[in-house]
């Protein structure tokens, strides 16, 4: 997990409202309800399957300076953090994770694919929710944040990844099909016009 310090405190992962405090930015990040927030992991999903199927199969060992993770890992991450979390976070979602490793793809349209299946799974799981339950707290030995905290968490991580990609395949000198500019997220997801 990535870890961002800032005066000496780490943060673990893109938490907007520990960035925004640590940097003294004047805002009050508050998780918005979860219905608010499952279309936008949703869009977000769909972008990041449209760049995956851009990336060209050459840089699947691809590694972002001061990372070790190859581009196949990263990409294959950003899918299997939603998908673990939906199944984590839901009784009636069977577990439909086989024991598939990053390195097992041989290109990035398998990892596109893979991902349409969780995207598929994530719209299944949407259809289910309703604002009496998301709200709530997770079963008991999970961890202590909200479903709407989680997912408020889940859409940051997956946004975040998103606009890496962005930078990566542009990069690579390739321009994103149907970019989705930071305008359009809500901007404690992209720290961007925050003051």
């Amino acid at each position: 997990m990535p870890v961002t310090v800032i005066a000496g405190k780490g943060i673990a992962g893109f938490n907007p409202k520990q960035l925004t405090e640590a940097l003294h930015i004047n805002i009050n990040v508050v998780a918005r309800y979860a219905l608010e927030t499952i279309p936008i992991i949703g869009r977000a999903l769909e972008a990041v399957e449209r760049v995956v199927r851009q990336m060209p199969d050459e840089k699947l060992g691809w590694t972002m300076p001061n990372r070790a993770r190859p581009m196949r890992e990263f990409t294959y991450h950003i899918f299997t953090v939603v998908q673990n979390t939906i199944e984590e976070r839901s009784s009636e979602i069977t577990s439909t994770r086989s024991g598939i490793k990053a390195n097992t793809f041989t290109s990035f349209q398998d990892i596109a694919e893979y991902g349409r299946s969780v995207i598929e799974q994530y719209r299944v799981w949407a259809k289910k929710q309703d604002a009496a339950t998301l709200p709530g707290q997770p079963p008991d030995g999970a961890d202590t944040e909200s479903r709407a905290e989680r997912l408020d968490l889940l859409a940051g991580h997956t946004i975040q990844h998103l606009r890496q990609l962005y930078a990566v395949l542009e990069s690579f000198g390739i321009t994103p099909a149907n970019r989705i500019p930071d305008g359009e997220w809500p901007p404690e997801y992209v720290l961007a016009n925050l003051s």
